[in-house]
């Protein structure tokens, strides 16, 4: 589900003509569920029913520059289920993504250096250019490398439990020193 605001540009099954959109400074705005986005989903936990239908909201705007360049301008939120690396336990992770691209016409023209080129990715725009495939590309370029919380939720029980068998562990282990001492007398 998604709406066009601003000049006309057909779409269809989120097809789009990506420097035609660029060219008329397009504007797209939409939401899809979370669910739809397999690949971004792909290795993580299973995701229960309420954040499978929970919706990744999106906008990509088209943008052209007077020396005939073309952009993209790309703005996504999803908030996928994932695994804190710190604490093995789920939570939500919020992910946003706010970027601009380069669109291109052919592979040779996104390798060449010639354009001043100020950190800003090129790609191969295309008349059957997939803007929920390219949300979901940068989604995952945007998931973190590492999932955790900024603060993981504390266990006091859990705390006290290993603290308390760790101090038991201690007191049984034995001094290799009083070991040695032992043999010396025998």
């Amino acid at each position: 589900m998604f709406s066009l605001i601003g000049k006309e540009q057909p779409v269809s099954d989120s097809l789009i003509d990506a420097l035609g959109f660029a060219r008329a400074g397009s504007f797209l705005q939409g939401q899809a569920p979370l669910g739809l986005f397999t690949r971004m989903l792909d290795g993580q936990l299973a995701q229960p029913d309420a954040q499978r239908k929970s919706f990744v909201n999106w906008t990509l705007e088209g943008e052209n520059t007077a020396s005939g360049r073309y952009f993209l301008h790309v703005t996504a939120h999803a908030e996928p289920m994932l695994e804190c690396q710190r604490c093995l336990r789920p939570f939500i992770c919020n992910i946003n993504v706010d970027n601009r691209v380069e669109l291109v016409r052919t592979p040779a023209e996104q390798e060449t250096d010639d354009l001043d080129d100020d950190g800003i990715e090129r790609i191969v725009g295309s008349k059957r250019f997939s803007v929920l495939g390219f949300v979901e590309d940068e989604l995952i370029l945007a998931m973190p490398y590492v999932p955790k919380h900024h603060e993981c939720p504390s266990d006091n029980g859990i705390q006290a439990d290993r603290s308390a068998s760790s101090q038991e562990q201690e007191t049984r282990r034995q001094s290799p020193f009083s070991v040695l001492e032992q043999l010396k007398k025998n």
